[in-house]
């Protein structure tokens, strides 16, 4: 069988402009761009020295309404409750509820000016206490979106985290099959290889270029099988549940395919929910195969609903799912993680000498 030629992959026509980058106090990352962006960088960055410069408009306003006659009072204390809200905007309820305490303290004096013998026009506070709700408010909510914000950072960063010990991990195991199956092959083929340059005799060096020719096909096969784990052809050429039939064909024991009459034919998948499921449905096989000692194992793919539900299960020895889930490797967890991603909910059900029960349920979102 002749091997297909290799075609290089498109190279793109424009590189995408480099981004700039700083190192500036907050820590090494991209350069903000908009305006918003870099306004929110400053204050990150300058948090403290913006907080001053309020506090300072706020002391500088009140001094002046005690002071003198520039503006009314109802008009400068209005200023002093606009930077408040700033504040409660900026910095949140703890300082907002510290400056409102002190802010109340000349508010009460002026309001009451003759009782401390001061000569100052009558000053209103009925919508004061209204004022302060607003603050509080709006520094409520400021503190909410501000943790919000640091929860999905945090889980943003875990995800990351996530992402690249389970790409070294699967970059380990690719070197591995990759020295222990091919290299081992191609090793004894340089071998052979040698011994037959060096052989006199035609009849020897044929049957060693003979061997060394199966040796090539060996590696070769190899090869074939590693990039089909690692993508497989028939999931995008024919889709998932074809896909799944062969995963079934390929897994050394007795695997059985149910389809749903509602997914004949299965709808066009969003590739990374087509990946996805394969690699769920390959993951519970291939921990059927190699511990559950099955005899046989069923998959049963179907959307009832508007969801996609997917069920693997096998009549083997069972396990322990509480004592497995804990593993750091990228079975189980890695599962439960693809499952998360794909916005579904994944659930393992087992017992010792009871078989295994994997199922998987997901909105099922056609490509548009």
């Amino acid at each position: 069988m002749a091997i297909p030629p290799y075609t290089a992959p498109a190279t793109p026509k424009a590189l995408p402009p480099a981004v700039a980058w700083t190192d500036a106090g907050a820590g090494i990352g991209p350069s903000p761009t908009s305006r918003a962006e870099r306004w929110t960088y400053w204050l990150h960055v300058n948090g403290r020295f913006a907080q001053v410069v309020v506090d300072l408009a706020s002391v500088v306003t009140i001094i002046l309404t005690f002071a003198t006659n520039l503006l009314p009072a109802d008009v400068m204390f209005h200023v002093v409750f606009v930077l408040l809200t700033v504040q409660a905007f900026l910095f949140g309820l703890r300082a907002t509820l510290l400056r409102i305490g002190i802010v109340s303290v000349p508010l009460l004096v002026y309001a009451n000016a003759r009782m401390f013998g001061l000569n100052e026009p009558h000053f209103d506070l009925a919508e004061w206490p209204l004022m302060f709700v607003i603050a509080v408010l709006v520094a409520w909510m400021a503190d909410r979106v501000d943790t919000t914000a640091k929860r999905y950072a945090s889980l943003f960063r875990q995800a990351s985290e996530r992402l690249l010990t389970v790409e070294e991990d699967e970059r380990r195991r690719i070197a591995l099959e990759l020295h222990d199956g091919v290299g081992q092959v191609l090793a004894a083929m340089t071998l052979t290889l040698d011994a037959a340059s060096g052989s006199l005799a035609p009849r020897a060096r044929a049957q060693r270029v003979g061997s060394a020719r199966r040796m090539a096909a060996t590696a070769l096969a190899e090869v074939r099988h590693l990039a089909h784990a690692m993508r497989p052809a028939r999931l995008e050429e024919r889709g998932l549940t074809a896909a799944v039939r062969d995963l079934a064909g390929q897994s050394g024991f007795p695997v059985r395919v149910h389809i749903g009459p509602e997914l004949d034919p299965l709808p066009s998948l969003e590739p990374t929910v087509t990946v996805g499921v394969y690699r769920i449905v390959q993951e519970a096989l291939a921990n059927a195969a190699r511990h559950s000692g099955a005899a046989v194992a069923h998959v049963w793919i179907g959307a009832p609903d508007g969801r996609l539900t997917v069920l693997i299960a096998d009549d083997g020895c069972g396990f322990d799912p509480g004592a497995a889930v804990v593993d750091p490797g990228i079975g189980l967890a890695g599962m439960y993680e693809r499952a998360e991603l794909l916005g579904g909910h994944l659930s393992i059900q087992s017992a010792i000498d009871h078989g295994t029960r994997v199922s998987l349920d997901l909105p099922l979102r056609p490509t548009q």
